[in-house]
């Protein structure tokens, strides 16, 4: 083997064992985020986000198997100066809604630094030609992509109904500020008239928004033929990863949007095989129909049935 290729792959090890401890570290910090957390779309988020963690570790396990490496750990200090970052915030007398954002853009300053981490990780493999090891690193690149869009769109969420809150106190302070005297009657009527016609369009805001958080909110699909509806809505083919299942079988399934950056690992599937390993796996679709700004979404991620439903602790604030 040359020496460019020794040390290249010498280097990949050492990366990837930073990441292994990376990974680690982020099982012992979301439990911490998700009780933070005053959003139940956010809490959701994150205990989700846990155990897709505690995959990714396995995953990273298995590179090594395949380069007959053991896993092993070196300290990853990027992580630990990210996470000791976001538990300074935590302790924070923060507002609630300014938490919750806080805590979102904690996340996707973690997922960032993932990404980074895995596209350099996946683009040494490939070049060292160990398809099977940049697949399953590609895996989890595309997790932590879908994780930061997540992320992403329920911070927009959070901003969203902080900006309605305020346009409501506004209001109700306006309605409760008394009249200046006798000479005003006809201006406090007109303003009256004015507040009127602003408490109805605020109202059909209010109602506009309601329907629009009930439509960019997370939520799972067992469904075949809802799944399939949303899918295809959304030029959506059912696919799998290749290379991931054992002696010809079909292994990790996904779906496959146009111009999916990692279109090159996915084959196309029936749709019958699809849901077969579906409920054979005994998966749910987390999916969302349209972001917050009111656009069509392609958010969605496969996860154990019932992942979505774990009930959650109340929060509480102090030491985390």
């Amino acid at each position: 083997m040359p020496k460019e290729t020794q040390d290249l792959r010498a280097f990949l090890l050492d990366e990837m064992r930073d990441v292994y401890d990376a990974e680690k570290q982020l099982t012992k910090a979301l439990p911490r985020m998700a009780k933070a957390s005053g959003n139940e779309e956010l809490r959701n988020a994150i205990t989700e986000h846990l155990e897709v963690t505690k995959g990714q570790v396995q995953r990273l396990e298995q590179c090594f198997e395949h380069l007959e490496e053991k896993p092993r750990s070196k300290p990853c200090k990027g992580m630990r100066g990210i996470i000791e970052e976001g538990s300074e915030m935590l302790q924070e007398n923060l507002e609630d809604t300014v938490m919750d954002i806080a805590i979102a853009a904690g996340g996707r300053k973690i997922e960032h630094y993932e990404m980074v981490a895995y596209e350099s990780l996946q683009a040494i493999a490939e070049q060292l030609g160990l398809r099977e090891v940049a697949e399953l690193l590609g895996e989890t690149l595309e997790e932590e992509r879908q994780a930061d869009q997540q992320l992403n769109e329920i911070c927009q969420q959070v901003l969203g109904e902080a900006d309605a809150g305020e346009e409501t106190e506004e209001e109700e302070r306006e309605m409760r500020a008394p009249s200046r005297g006798r000479g005003s009657s006809a201006k406090t009527a007109a303003k009256g008239g004015a507040k009127a016609q602003t408490k109805q369009a605020s109202s059909r805001s209010a109602s506009k928004r309601a329907g629009s958080a009930e439509g960019h909110a997370a939520h799972p699909l067992t469904d075949h033929e809802e799944i399939r509806r949303w899918a295809e809505e959304r030029d959506a083919t059912p696919s799998c990863v290749r290379g991931t299942g054992k002696k010809g079988g079909i292994g990790m399934i996904r779906l496959d949007f146009p111009g999916f950056s990692g279109e090159d690992s996915l084959q196309p599937i029936e749709w019958d095989e699809w849901f077969d390993q579906f409920d054979r796996n005994n998966l749910e679709l987390i999916v969302q129909e349209t972001t917050a700004g009111g656009e069509r979404s392609n958010f969605n991620k496969l996860v154990s049935r019932g992942t979505s439903k774990q009930k959650q602790q109340p929060r509480t604030r102090g030491a985390h």
